[in-house]
């Protein structure tokens, strides 16, 4: 439970934290690449037998390259969200995101013979969808336009792919120190992509890295470890099916997230964002008692 709480807690810091970045002007993307660094660095320093972890990890095992490839699509799904939020409307970006708990939970019941999903969860998953609906609508959302429905998808499917990905090879360590050093590899894939990125750009001319996203990036990248640390323990902990992990984790950050933007952001809820937090509090409930 203690794993749970603190999931929640340092997953929903980095929606309060992108919040913050825009109220203080600094640059996403930049911020992105040094918060994957400072991840990757902290979470080599929480492996206690890092040489021979290190070892196991460069022959390869299931876990090892399974951390590596999940770093691709860390920073390539993170971009087509800012992608979507741009040019499609922050809800939609919100809601395809989110929506990836219904199609990971079919992925474990087909994947995990383990995995018993009956009527009561199918329901606490659907009150769970229309959850997440009504509390990402948002009065200033821009008319949808269908020749852009590439970029919500490939955040659906690439969500789901990540969420899935996350839970599936976390059992493949064997030992605390691979869990460790599994939590970690992800971010330093998607150092090298943003590093190589900026390289590019510094090279082209006229690009200039400030201090201040060097500095937010640091604090995201310490909040972002803990958020990957966390639920990794969830999924191993054992105490909920992997089925129930994710959608408890995810309707929690939306509901933690919509309280904070009230409480200090001064944001206004309307009626939709109110029924949907009811619908996400009751599907947390029949996801308590599966």
């Amino acid at each position: 439970m203690t794993f749970l709480f603190f999931s929640i807690l340092t997953n929903a810091a980095i929606y309060i934290i992108f919040k913050w970045f825009d109220i203080k002007g600094i640059r996403v993307f930049e911020a992105i690449v040094f918060n994957y660094l400072t991840a990757f660095t902290l979470g080599l320093l929480m492996v206690d037998d890092l040489s021979t972890s290190v070892s196991t990890a460069l022959q390869w095992p299931t876990w090892s390259w399974a951390g590596i490839g999940m770093g691709t699509f860390f920073i390539s799904i993170f971009y087509t969200m800012a992608i979507t939020a741009q040019r499609v409307g922050v809800s939609v970006a919100t809601i395809a995101s989110k929506m990836s708990l219904a199609l990971v939970v079919v992925l474990f019941a087909i994947t995990d013979p383990n995995e018993h999903i009956g009527w009561l969860k199918w329901t606490a998953i659907a009150f769970a969808l229309a959850g997440v609906v009504f509390v990402s609508i948002q009065k200033d959302v821009k008319a949808f336009e269908w020749k852009m429905i590439g970029f919500p998808l490939i955040i659906l499917l690439g969500g789901t792919l990540v969420d899935f990905s996350i839970a599936h090879f976390s059992t493949y360590p064997t030992n605390e120190s691979e869990m460790d050093l599994y939590s970690c590899l992800p971010f330093l894939t998607s150092a090298v992509i943003g590093f190589t990125i900026i390289g590019i750009k510094f090279i082209k001319g006229n690009y200039q890295l400030r201090l201040r996203e060097v500095l937010a990036g640091i604090l995201l990248g310490c909040v972002n470890y803990g958020s990957i640390f966390f639920l990794v323990r969830v999924y191993n902990a054992g105490i909920w099916p992997k089925s129930t992990v994710l959608p408890l984790n995810n309707l929690s950050v939306v509901i933690v997230c919509a309280v904070f933007a009230v409480l200090f952001f001064k944001e206004k809820l309307s009626k939709l964002n109110i029924i949907g937090i009811a619908f996400s509090i009751l599907s947390l409930i029949l996801l308590l008692n599966c």
